[in-house]
């Protein structure tokens, strides 16, 4: 058995595509493989930036052999009554190349029809593969893509070069006008020459001696270890940057770790405003003395040797220099005016086409604010601080230190409200309403800055779907589902009782108001649009949990105002009793009432119509729980109320043990049903029964 090796040679692919890129060409090339009947032992993936590498070990010489079943006509009119094969059958093996005797007969949905059975010997492994790297390369996909020169292919970045080899034999396919070759290259500086690679065995060790790291493991690896060491040399704080690092891994072919340094009159701008530039822009690992404090200095992953390592960090040293006294600048002019004075600029700057200003904005989040906490009953002292954040929180957008790093939204406003004189409070609420602000951040922690948070996100959110800017399928450029995630995690982390619709409904009243935004669909529509769009994003964060997806569905599907803690307690009650036996005995009576009474909306009941004994116990029994279960649905005691639909059980087998319900006598038979329709809508308060998987559903 041979090693096969794809190399696809491009220019530069940008970092963050390159670790799905992988994925993608490790699930294609599986299932190319195992559609063509190919086996092979293991699959690899590489990559750096100029290239993708597949690597296939121990592939089989060929496909496999199969035996195919084709079917033809059916037996009756491929044969007649004495079973002898007619012009129908004659003509199907012809066209099958084989004897009629060597037809079957098969039984079928359909009834009896003939088949052929041909063995299909497979094909050279090599022949195959030159078919399957084309179609590989072809599907892999970009967030964006491109074409150059005169190619009709789009890839993500222009290819150069195609290695194919099979051991020692070149995989022959011609891609867009670019042959596939033995021909690799180097390090873009260190070894551009080209590199004709003789075999499969020889690729890592050529590849390696020209200067590139193709595993990026091993990549990160090297500077994982080179970065401690230096910070262990000038006792520095082990501090590194995941994020950072998983990126860096994908700039470079061959790294190594280098020390600059930097003045220190600089350590005089903020913490956050330093490892931005640092990291965001010029992809430096920033050295920390500790936790809360810089070293001036920083640490570059040249994609380089070491030898030219001084004249590199002098052009960092100069080039952060240049970054560094920007942001001073901006800094310095920043506090010249306090944030106060900055929130009417913000009527110069478009919020979104059509949804009005910044300052727009800004009002309705003060209005909203004051709305969520007179619903939570917030404190006068919070609410006050509240408020005051809500009118600050985006001043610091036209900041210049803020339009130069957008990343720093927030953590300046925070900065500036203190410099301003702003209790510290109203700082921290300013900082934290941007939270999260990826996946894994952390949640807002002061009761402002949770509910400043949600009341900016629902603002976006509405004003999107009002302008009809929804996501689509994979496409979410305004990031809808990220903040609708966001809000929806601080509602659950801090229990706050609200309902999303009430405050959907509050919003899109103040957009009314503030922007005079033309609907371009009903009201109600757009809330229930907005209403279902956070549903699924909080079922997505239960599924994640571990939640079973139909008691999600089944207490979803009976809520009506999206009491995100509600919901959550009566998934909760559900969970508990999920696997116990009267849980099972519910299901079973819910299920037998909701069967007979689901095309029926009549639950006008008439007492004197009620004459057998087990009907009057039904009814009784309702009468006597129905008030208990509004009681306990009330002060959200669920679990109680599971209590007494297990007690209803026995009462409604008994009814449909003992009594006809379709009457002959037709008010008898409608009484019956509204009485059936009445124990339904019961059963069904806290959640949508129907929904719920039975033990033998999930069985199957």
């Amino acid at each position: 058995m041979e090693n096969v090796i794809l190399e696809i040679g491009t220019e530069e692919i940008p970092a963050q595509y390159m670790e799905n890129a992988l994925k993608d060409l490790n699930r294609l090339a599986k299932n190319y493989l195992e559609e063509s009947r190919i086996n092979y032992k293991e699959i690899k993936v590489y990559g750096t930036p100029r290239r993708l590498v597949l690597f296939i070990f121990h592939i089989n010489e060929k496909q496999e052999d199969i035996l195919q079943k084709i079917k033809g006509p059916a037996y009756s009119i491929a044969y007649n009554k004495d079973s002898q094969p007619q012009k129908p059958a004659l003509k199907f093996a012809q066209s099958q190349r084989i004897d009629v005797d060597d037809l079957i007969v098969e039984d079928t949905e359909k009834g009896k029809y003939i088949f052929a059975l041909k063995s299909k010997i497979g094909q050279p492994t090599i022949n195959i593969l030159s078919q399957i790297f084309s179609k590989i390369i072809k599907s892999i996909q970009f967030p964006k893509s491109m074409r150059w020169e005169e190619k009709s292919l789009r890839f993500i970045r222009p290819i150069r070069w195609i290695l194919a080899l099979y051991g020692k034999e070149i995989i022959r396919f011609n891609l867009n006008g670019l042959d596939s070759e033995n021909i690799t290259y180097g390090h873009r500086l260190l070894s551009p020459k080209k590199i004709r690679i003789s075999s499969t065995q020889e690729y890592f060790r050529k590849i390696k001696k020209n200067y590139v790291i193709i595993d990026p493991k091993i990549r990160e690896n090297i500077i994982r270890t080179d970065i401690k060491k230096i910070i262990k040399e000038i006792n520095g704080e082990k501090i590194i940057n995941e994020k950072q690092l998983k990126e860096v891994i994908y700039l470079v072919e061959y790294p190594n770790a280098i020390l600059g340094k930097y003045d220190k009159k600089y350590l005089e701008l903020p913490k956050d405003v330093l490892t931005i530039v640092m990291e965001k822009h010029q992809k430096y690992f920033p050295v920390f003395k500790n936790k809360d404090e810089l070293l001036p200095l920083f640490i570059v992953i040249i994609n380089n040797s070491k030898e030219y390592a001084s004249k590199i960090i002098e052009g960092n040293e100069n080039v952060l220099r240049a970054r560094l006294e920007d942001a001073k600048f901006f800094y310095q002019e920043d506090q010249k005016i306090p944030l106060e004075k900055r929130v009417d600029k913000l009527k110069n700057v478009i919020f979104r086409e059509n949804l009005g200003s910044l300052f727009d904005k800004t009002k309705r989040l003060e209005l909203l604010c004051d709305y969520i906490a007179d619903g939570l009953q917030v404190e006068p002292k919070v609410k006050k601080d509240l408020l005051r954040s809500a009118h600050l929180c985006k001043a610091d957008l036209v900041t210049e230190t803020v339009k130069e790093f957008p990343e720093l939204q927030g953590i300046m406003g925070k900065e500036y409200a203190v410099l301003s004189g702003e209790r510290e409070e109203v700082a921290e609420a300013i900082f934290e309403h941007y939270l999260p602000r990826f996946s894994g951040d952390r949640l807002p922690v002061t009761k402002s800055g949770m509910i400043l948070g949600i009341a900016d996100k629902v603002d976006t959110i509405i004003g999107c779907f009002v302008m009809g800017l929804a996501p689509t399928g994979s496409q979410d450029p305004y990031g809808l589902r990220r903040q609708s995630r966001g809000k929806i995690a601080i509602i659950l982390k801090n229990n706050l009782e609200i309902s999303l619709k009430d405050i959907i409904k509050k919003s899109l009243s103040l957009y009314k108001e503030s922007v005079s935004v033309e609907l371009k669909i009903d009201e109600n529509e757009i809330v229930s649009q907005i209403l279902s769009f956070l549903k699924q994003r909080l079922k997505n964060i239960f599924l994640e949990d571990g939640i079973r997806y139909d008691v999600i569905d089944a207490v979803l599907a009976v809520d009506s105002d999206g009491d995100v803690i509600d919901i959550k307690n009566k998934i909760k009650a559900i969970e508990e009793l999920y696997n116990q036996p009267i849980f099972r005995k519910i299901l079973n009576s819910s299920n037998r009432v909701l069967n007979l009474s689901k095309n029926n909306e009549e639950t006008e009941i008439d007492q004197s119509l009620l004459k057998e004994k087990a009907e009057l116990n039904l009814y009784h029994n309702y009468e006597s729980i129905f008030p208990r279960t509004k009681e306990f649905i009330f002060n959200t005691e669920y679990k109680k109320v599971f209590k007494l639909l297990g007690d209803l059980c026995e009462p409604v087998d008994e009814f449909f043990d003992q009594v006809l319900v379709m009457d002959k006598d037709n008010n008898i038979r409608k009484n019956r049903i509204a009485l059936i329709k009445k124990i339904g809508i019961l059963f069904n308060q806290v959640a949508d029964l129907s929904k719920i998987v039975s033990t033998k559903e999930r069985r199957e």
